[in-house]
Parts: structure tokens; C-alpha cells; sequence
């Protein structure tokens, strides 16, 4: 059992360290990735408001029923 709890210790002593600098990289990412998101859903809707498409064929409906 020595050999494979050296193995181990080694792995640990490896990994451990790599993968919370990982984790803490990916954590970044995804701060900033969300931060680009909330950014571009706000610049984009004002430009969805701007078209309306709804209330333009609601109005367009209504205008049709009063005319017919």
C-alpha cells in the first residue's frame, strides 16, 4: 500500500493546486461572461422596444375591425 499511497500524495500534491487555479480562471471567466451578457441584453432593448412588432399588429388589428 505504500507505493500507492505515495502515488496519491503526489496526485494531490499535484492536482490539488492546479485545479483551484483553474477553478479560480473559470470563475473569472464566467463573472466576466456574464458581465458581457447583462451588457448586450441592456444595449439591445431598447432596440427590441423600438419595434414594438406587438403592439404594432394590435394596432393594426383594431384598425382593421374599425374600418370593417
Amino acid at each position: 500500500m505504500g507505493i500507492v499511497e505515495d502515488v496519491r500524495q503526489v496526485l494531490q500534491d499535484f492536482l490539488a493546486p492546479e485545479m483551484r487555479e483553474i477553478r479560480t480562471r473559470l470563475d473569472a471567466m464566467e463573472e466576466i461572461n456574464r458581465i458581457r451578457y447583462d451588457t448586450l441584453v441592456q444595449r439591445l432593448e431598447p432596440i427590441q422596444q423600438s419595434f414594438a412588432f406587438d403592439k404594432r399588429i394590435s394596432d393594426l388589428e383594431a384598425e382593421k375591425k374599425r374600418s370593417a
